[in-house]
């Protein structure tokens, strides 16, 4: 199996293999980063390095090994390294060996990681985000953002060993300052005050804290145009997609990318979430499962987006088993992440020479709904392709575009003045 699997020739090498102990194991281990996309010649590399790993570990059988065993038997073969007149470097053997033990014994399930104790406040950090989540219908990106701010001002809070029932006002106003100081704009102080209202409305109502601190939390003052929307020109998105070009799978896929995110003004979670099977090739359409108004919703399917997205899948994207339409790039194959968009969209920007402040992914769902209020679209029906909820969150796209509302205010008054 293993002869096959590895497709070896070398009578030495398939006799090493094959007479070291946990053989079944190891085969296993290895068709699975085989089936991940993990080139044949790195999945040779690392049944070679199995076989230092069981004879330093001493494992005639899989049985739970700790971190700190794995480091130890690492700086043994990086002292056997050493020794070897034949190897010329040894910079990287002990963290090779320590990868590749760990990536197997934790397919195995045979890791024991060390104990971590949990944060002061986790039990309460957990019930909160339970409320948001069945209680409040908050999205998941809504109740990880509101976790995330509170557990940072309850770490903050627990290094002088408050407890929740101790806390004031003047403490959050402290942790709000503090983080302001260092940088902070006051579109991020007003997102973290807000989360803190939210959690101590919920901790006065389960008695945690002294009532009306909620109430007492104060944000930043921010001016009028502070929070408006910015994205570029629809110019130079049009000049950043003739920019995206070339054959290799980088490109391929940021084309791809960028064709969604400007035509549809999808956002970076709901383009992450993309499946193969949500595309219909024959009705020419595909659909979106929305990030924050939660449902489905059907698109029709414009040309060049299809062909880009037909390109992608035909010449960059990886064979893989994952049903995710955007793929890493490079093994194991896992669906692509938030920040790797914000990477592809910043990077192609600033290579189009496009020197809008923002260079995200939002950015160009900004221009995609400023570019069809220029065409005449309705404010609904802007809301409708961005995927809004609130009509409000579309009524932003006005204030943000003069020469649409001097188009509206130029009118005749019929002599009144």
């Amino acid at each position: 199996m293993l002869r096959t699997l590895l497709q070896m020739k070398e009578p030495f090498y398939i006799a090493r293999q094959e007479e070291a102990p946990l053989l079944r194991e190891r085969e296993a281990f290895l068709e699975h980063l085989l089936q991940q996309g993990t080139s044949l010649a790195a999945v040779r590399g690392i049944a070679w390095q199995l076989l230092n790993v069981i004879r330093l570990l001493e494992l005639t059988r899989l049985r739970e090994v700790k971190i700190d065993e794995i480091e130890a038997a690492a700086e043994r073969w990086k002292r056997q390294q050493r020794s070897n007149p034949n190897i010329r470097t040894c910079k990287y053997s002990a963290s090779f060996f320590i990868y590749v033990a760990k990536k197997w014994l934790r397919f195995a399930g045979m890791v024991k990681e060390p104990e971590i104790p949990r944060p002061r406040y986790s039990d309460e950090v957990d019930e909160f985000a339970r409320w948001m989540t069945e209680e409040r219908g908050l999205t998941s990106l809504t109740v990880r953002s509101h976790r995330l701010k509170t557990a940072q001002f309850l770490m903050w809070i627990s290094e002088e060993r408050r407890s929740l029932a101790a806390i004031r006002l003047k403490d959050v106003d402290d942790f709000l300052i503090s983080k302001g100081a260092p940088g902070w704009s006051r579109k991020s102080t007003c997102d973290y005050a807000n989360s803190l209202r939210i959690f101590f409305r919920y901790a006065e109502q389960r008695g945690w804290c002294q009532p009306r601190i909620a109430e007492g939390i104060t944000s930043p003052r921010l001016y009028v145009h502070e929070g408006l929307p910015e994205g570029p020109k629809w110019s130079e998105v049009r000049r950043l997609l003739k920019t995206v070009r070339g054959n290799k799978a980088s490109a391929i896929r940021a084309r791809a990318v960028l064709y969604l995110l400007a035509v549809y003004g999808l956002r970076s979670g709901e383009i992450c979430r993309l499946l193969l099977c949500d595309f219909d090739w024959r009705s020419e359409t595909f659909t979106v499962n929305h990030s924050k108004r939660g449902g489905v919703q059907k698109y029709p399917l414009q040309h060049e987006v299809g062909e880009a997205i037909l390109a992608y899948i035909r010449k960059a994207r990886p064979r893989s088993s994952c049903p995710n339409l955007f793929l890493t790039l490079n093994p194991p194959y896992r669906p692509i992440g938030t920040s790797a968009l914000w990477k592809i969209t910043s990077r192609n920007m600033q290579a189009a020479g496009i020197r809008c402040r923002p260079r995200g992914p939002h950015s160009l769902r900004h221009a995609c709904a400023t570019h069809m209020l220029e065409k005449g679209a309705t404010l609904k029906e802007i809301g409708d392709l961005l995927g809004h909820r609130d009509s409000n969150s579309t009524r932003i796209y006005a204030k943000v575009h003069l020469p649409q509302l001097r188009r509206v205010a130029d009118f005749d008054l019929g002599g009144l003045l």
